[in-house]
């Protein structure tokens, strides 16, 4: 792409096809209000795109939510030129020597239309108990937006220590991508079942991501983790705040996973200093590694509108 391309994605959509400002749309409400989108949203898309090719936009948009919350809370550094992208060096245009490229005239005055900077973009109240439960009550009526692969043909993809019995909505969707999506479905598995973090510490900020994100479906599936591992009701919403009767290290990942959610741009060294001081730094990756899980899973499963699973 030019240079005036990369800058009109930040301001100048008009440059783009209808089919391309649909996606960018998308884009742009799945990052800031995940929970926004409806069965319009996909309807809209259908008017250019195929549902496999609306399904890899969410994929892509939803793994591009993970990746920045990964590089940015963790602070790891920018390469010095575009060298690591490059797929065949031979080819023009020549490998990027840096990415301190000058923004075209054009541009360099001009306000994005990606920011939001707007009241519109602004989450709402987290919401009460009560409507929690009513909208997880509908999430498990609700028909997904997207067609599931097959049962038996989504198993077939999966390796072979995958637990039996019924295989959840997500696991089907993201079959409809044998290698990226599989692999992806796995590692949320493995993640949950491995590592240094105790199950009830990872169910709990799961919990507190998808009831910042709305994200019904991914809000039901924290809610079984957590009433597996022995949660009543009570003690489930006591995670929504406030979080005075936890210990330190919990507030400490509790708020951590709040502000990854909400505000993943306003996370600082100090954050990650603080949680290290409770934390090892594994367990301290690990945690950030579990909300940009939870970034993705919610984006998912809501666009798509999964049902949830009695």
């Amino acid at each position: 792409m030019t240079e005036e391309q990369i800058a009109a994605l930040d301001s100048d959509w008009q440059r783009y096809s209808a089919a391309e400002r649909a996606a960018f749309d998308l884009a742009r409400r799945l990052t800031y209000a995940p929970y926004s989108l409806d069965a319009t949203s996909i309807e809209r898309l259908r008017q250019h795109y195929k549902d496999t090719q609306i399904l890899e936009i969410i994929f892509t948009v939803a793994n591009n939510n993970s990746t920045t919350r990964w590089t940015d809370a963790l602070g790891i550094p920018q390469e010095d030129d575009g060298s690591f992208f490059a797929k065949d060096k031979d080819k023009q245009p020549a490998v990027l020597r840096t990415f301190l490229t000058p923004t075209p005239d054009a541009y360099k005055e001009r306000c994005s239309s990606t920011l939001p900077d707007s009241d519109a973009w602004k989450r709402p109240a987290l919401g009460s108990r009560k409507e929690a439960e009513q909208a997880l009550a509908a999430c498990r009526k609700r028909q997904p937006r997207l067609t599931l692969v097959v049962e038996e043909a989504a198993r077939a993809l999966l390796p072979t220590d995958w637990p039996k019995g019924p295989l959840p909505q997500w696991v089907r969707l993201l079959a409809h991508f044998p290698k990226a999506g599989v692999a992806r479905a796995d590692s949320l598995r493995r993640a949950e079942e491995k590592g240094w973090l105790n199950p009830r510490l990872k169910a709990q900020i799961a919990w507190i991501a998808a009831r910042h994100d709305r994200a019904w479906y991914a809000l039901g599936q924290a809610e079984r983790r957590l009433r597996s591992l022995g949660f009543s009701a009570d003690e489930i919403y006591q995670l929504d705040g406030p979080w005075d009767s936890y210990s330190a290290a919990e507030r400490a990942a509790f708020n951590l996973a709040r502000k990854l959610t909400v505000h993943p741009s306003t996370v600082t060294d100090g954050d990650i200093a603080a949680l290290r001081k409770l934390y090892s730094d594994r367990q301290v990756a690990e945690l950030i590694y579990h909300l940009c899980n939870a970034a993705f899973f919610d984006r998912l499963t809501e666009a798509c509108g999964l049902q949830l699973e009695e």
